[in-house]
Order: structure tokens, then sequence, then C-alpha cells
């Protein structure tokens, strides 16, 4: 007796046509405006994975977590599942990630990581197709979005999601934040460093030192004049 599959991870592109009984054109103006994510089937695509800390108002560096293979359906950004629905190729550096986060792909050597998504790799999520139904759903009936569906629903089109982040940053920026009111500025960036790198012993995962460096040096630059004050 043959088995009827209930529920798929993922639709082609096709599918959630016929599905919502939309041309494909339609599917790819919710996609740029943002109303709409579309995936990539990934079969093992090396990214590196990390922050995007801002160092000063025009700068911004990028601090590693790691590396990993991405399998299964992974977030794409915006432009380029537009492009690569309607275009049929898009040629991508980097996948969609959560704000102050990057998801870049690995290339060999200094040569930058590059993957080329064909139109019939792109599918919409099981989680994403129930989400956009559900707002639909709403909107056919006349009623307003729930203020926390809202929000979540904006901040999935303005933000596609990403990997959780590994380590945890509120709560790291949370202690430093109360260590500086409390017992003023350390003596030197070396010695916040050692300090965060105490707390975060207590921690499940503790980033190495020099991702701690790269946290707290934006910081440092700006309470060093009056650490060195205090210690004169």
């Amino acid at each position: 007796m043959a088995c009827r599959i209930l529920r798929k991870p993922h639709y082609r592109i096709e599918e959630v046509c016929r599905r919502w009984e939309i041309p494909e054109a339609d599917l790819a103006g919710l996609v740029i405006e943002r109303e709409l994510t579309l995936s990539l089937v990934a079969a093992g695509v090396l990214v590196e994975v990390g922050d995007i800390e801002q160092v000063d108002e025009r700068d911004w560096s990028p601090i590693p977590e790691g590396r990993r293979y991405l399998i299964g359906a992974v977030d794409l950004r915006p432009l380029d599942a537009w492009h690569a629905l309607t275009a049929g190729v898009q040629t991508i550096t980097a996948f969609a990630a959560e704000p102050g986060r990057y998801v870049t792909i690995l290339g060999q050597g200094d040569e930058p990581g590059r993957y080329t998504v064909t139109r019939d790799l792109l599918v919409v999520r099981h989680a994403e197709l129930e989400r956009f139904e559900a707002a639909q759903a709403r909107l056919q009936q006349g009623a307003a979005p729930a203020p926390a569906l809202a929000a979540a629903s904006a901040a999935a089109g303005s933000a596609p999601r990403g990997p959780v982040p590994q380590y945890e940053w509120d709560a790291f920026w949370c202690e430093v934040a109360a260590m500086m009111l409390f017992e003023g500025p350390p003596e030197s960036l070396a010695a916040l460093v050692r300090r965060m790198e105490a707390w975060f012993a207590g921690r499940p995962k503790q980033p190495d030192s020099s991702t701690i460096k790269k946290k707290l040096s934006p910081l440092w630059r700006r309470v060093a004049p009056e650490a060195e004050r205090l210690s004169a």
C-alpha cells in the first residue's frame, strides 16, 4: 500500500505557484519586497559564520566564529533569490543571516567563495509556507496582524533566518556594562579581556581570546582615556 506524504520539509517553486494560484512573476514580487523568503537546497557548502562589529562610523569588521558545512535548505538574501528566480541563475557569495551576523561562502586559498544558484534549486521552507499563508488568511479576514506576529513577520522580511548565535553575547555585554559601572574600567585592554575570559569560563561555550579581544577593542578605545586617568 502506498504511503501518502502529508508534510514535506520544503516545496519547489512550481508547487508553491500552483498551491497559491499565482504566476511566477507575482511570487518574484513577494521575494523582492521581502514578504517571502526563498531557500536553496545545499549539499555540503563550506561557509564561515560570525559576527559583524562596528569599528567606527564607517568601518565594520567581521569576527569569525568558525566554519561549517551547510546541508539542507538554507535561506537566500532577497536580491540573490530574486535574480535566481527571474533570470534562472545567480552566483552568490553569502547566505542570509541574522542582524549583526554573516554567513560567507569559503573558496580555495585566497579565492573568494562562490556558489551558483539555479532556479531548480530554489524552494520555500515548510515553516515559511505556513507563516506566509497564515498572514494571508488574516488579511483575507480583514483582521490586523497581532503585534507580536507582525513584528516577527517584519523581522523575517528584513533579516532572514540564519545560524543561531554560538555564544552568549547579550549576557556578555550586560556583564561588561555592570563591571564598568560598579568596578570602573580596568587598567588595560588585556586586563579586560582576561576578566571576560574568566566570565566565559562559566558558560556552556567559550570563544577564543582573539574573538573576545575583537569584541572589546572598539569599547576600549572609547574608555581608554578614562582608564589611564584613573590609573595615573
